[in-house]
């Protein structure tokens, strides 16, 4: 395929690459010699791991207007989060009201239930605002109508209905017009990236389904493509498919072929985009629909520009994408306490054997460097309502510069064991394990996130070292 040949808008002249990775001395790290020669078409480099003080990242995203990096947050209750007062999730609002990300919405989410599996998170079987939770009443389809659930199992949430003011509305449709009230935070869908892309994407999963599994140590596994199967009611879980010749069978449901599964799994995506159109057809759909990986949603999010959400489209940088990202808990953890899912080398594996047949067959397509950003640092800024709290964290990072680069773990865990009774209730509920925006009708005042004298001269390693110290001593 050449350029004349790219969708409407995707040729033109390649971008070159690396920039950011020369200006923060990431290069190395991420291999990008070898991603440059095609050697590797995906290498992630985990600023949680690496001595590049933070106020250097957030001044090379100041200096490119083209650069504003991905928070991926979910679907869900963000009034709060934009007010600063969401506890364990203000990092959002450092991150996405302070100007350093914007907020990409992932909607193949849960809702909060009796049981495990939900969002605790975001909640967003619920409406928070001032602290207060009011539960929603919860409809997905029972084979012939839309049937009030309980809330004993999570419902997948494009699939469900909420009840407001005797009518039913989709509950991404509820949460969305919410979302988009609120000022300052430009709101992103995941899903309308890839709609946006819509034959590209079909077409690359396809190529995907059909050499899955082609090579047992190199190539991807189905599983690492459709994670999930999701029947009409709103139960998702782990799927079993295989290929059955041409096709494919998912939890007993037959799909003739891999561009009918590729095509099913772009309708659930076009469900977060274009909820009413979805349930409208949802009764003639098949009873199990395909759920696309987190694998290779990691990789989508590299290969379509995320990272520049203002820039038309065009050629891909070259000789490879410098994709940047900031990953939350699960994600991108806190090293050396928790490291998160995405840069483990059996993670690695399975995004790099999505990546090089998409790099290979696809001009649209190029080896992506991920340089994941630790979001979790910003829990070290307090609200504005708690001035006390930034003299004391001004106090632990003089005390952590002044030590070993190295020591930041032990430094913090002895400085809280010293200090840490006197910061704050609200700062050392941040890092309780499983605490999602407040919901216990506690009013707190509107706040923005402070950075501490001498956040900003912390390297990513020493503020992860910090945040994983808070954990295991407040959590």
């Amino acid at each position: 395929m050449n350029g004349t040949d790219l969708p409407d808008g995707q040729g033109g002249r390649a971008r070159p690459a690396g920039r950011l990775l020369d200006e923060l001395g990431l290069r190395s790290a991420v291999g990008a010699d070898a991603l440059a020669a095609g050697e590797k078409t995906f290498s992630p480099v985990h600023l949680g791991t690496q001595d590049v003080p933070i106020g250097a990242l957030l001044d090379a995203l100041r200096r490119d207007p083209d650069l504003l990096p991905p928070r991926t947050g979910h679907l869900g209750n963000w009034e709060d989060i934009a007010l600063g007062r969401s506890g364990p999730m203000d990092f959002n609002t450092a991150i996405c009201g302070g100007g350093h990300g914007y907020p990409l919405i992932y909607g193949f989410t849960r809702t909060e239930a009796a049981t495990e599996g939900g969002d605790e998170g975001y909640r967003p079987g619920s409406l928070i605002e001032q602290g207060k939770r009011d539960t929603l009443d919860l409809y997905t389809w029972d084979g012939r109508a839309f049937v009030r659930r309980d809330r004993d199992r999570p419902l997948f949430c494009p699939l469900t209905q909420a009840g407001v003011d005797g009518g039913l509305v989709p509950l991404v449709d509820l949460h969305w017009r919410r979302m988009r009230t609120i000022p300052g935070y430009r709101f992103r869908q995941w899903a309308t990236v890839l709609v946006e892309h819509g034959p590209l994407v079909t077409d690359m999963l396809t190529l995907l389904i059909e050499q899955a599994d082609a090579t047992a140590k190199q190539g991807t596994r189905l599983a690492e493509l459709i994670s999930q199967a999701v029947r009409l009611d709103g139960d998702v879980a782990r799927c079993d498919l295989a290929a059955d010749g041409p096709g494919y069978v998912l939890d007993g449901y037959r799909y003739p072929s891999a561009r009918a599964l590729a095509e099913a799994a772009m309708v659930l995506v076009r469900a977060l985009t274009d909820p009413a159109a979805f349930f409208e057809q949802l009764p003639g759909l098949p009873p199990v629909l395909p759920v696309m990986s987190l694998q290779l949603t990691n990789v989508l999010f590299g290969l379509l520009d995320t990272h520049r959400p203002d820039r038309p489209a065009g050629a891909p940088e070259s000789p490879f994408i410098t994709h940047v990202h900031w990953g939350a808990r699960a994600m991108a953890g806190c090293p050396p306490r928790r490291g998160g899912y995405l840069t483990r080398r059996s993670t690695v594996r399975s995004l790099r054997a999505i990546a090089s047949p998409l790099v290979r067959r696809f001009e649209q397509a190029a080896p992506v460097a991920f340089v994941l950003l630790p979001a979790q640092v910003f829990m070290l800024c307090p609200p504005s309502t708690s001035p006390a709290d930034a003299d004391l964290l001004a106090d632990l990072f003089r005390t952590v510069r002044a030590a070993r680069p190295d020591a930041a773990h032990p430094t913090a865990l002895g400085w809280l064991g010293e200090h840490g009774e006197r910061l704050s209730p609200y700062l050392r509920g941040r890092f309780r394990p499983g605490t999602g925006v407040p919901s216990d009708g506690v009013p707190r005042e509107p706040a923005l996130p402070v950075e501490p004298d001498g956040f900003r001269e912390l390297t990513f390693r020493q503020a992860s070292a910090l945040v994983a110290a808070f954990e295991e001593v407040l959590g």
